[in-house]
């Protein structure tokens, strides 16, 4: 059964939303393409573009590997738009006094994604668990 993009967006709006900023789904129909597969993603007021939800990767049985793919493409968005939202701090926030992005990553095709410290790899939280700033 296909899970609704809101949900396998879930885990990503709670990292976004513990990080400090606003975040909804916005259902839109591009042009010639499928308006179930398609919500515009907007962060604190800002529009950030379209975010598709493709069925086999909303259908796959590893979750995971939907959740990983649109929290890279949401990281990018909200990155390459950072003079535009309110809270201009790199997403998602790393701790302390580190002003980086933490990575995304995964163990193995199909597992679950987490953020990750680019400096230090040990400090990690899976997607849908950041503790915020």
């Amino acid at each position: 059964m296909l899970a609704e993009p809101e949900e396998v967006f879930a885990p990503i709006g709670h990292d976004l939303r513990v990080c400090g900023l606003r975040t909804r789904l916005v259902f839109t129909s591009p042009p010639g393409k499928d308006p179930q597969q398609w919500r515009d993603l907007v962060v604190s007021g800002v529009h950030l573009g379209s975010l598709e939800f493709e069925p086999e990767l909303i259908a796959d049985p590893e979750p995971g590997t939907a959740v990983k793919s649109l929290a890279f493409h949401t990281q990018a968005a909200v990155l390459e738009n950072l003079q535009q939202i309110e809270v201009s701090r790199a997403w998602p926030a790393c701790r302390g006094a580190h002003q980086h992005p933490m990575s995304l990553t995964s163990d193995g095709e199909g597992g679950w994604p987490y953020w990750r410290c680019p400096v230090a790899p040990s400090y990690r939280w899976p997607v849908g668990e950041h503790p915020g700033v």
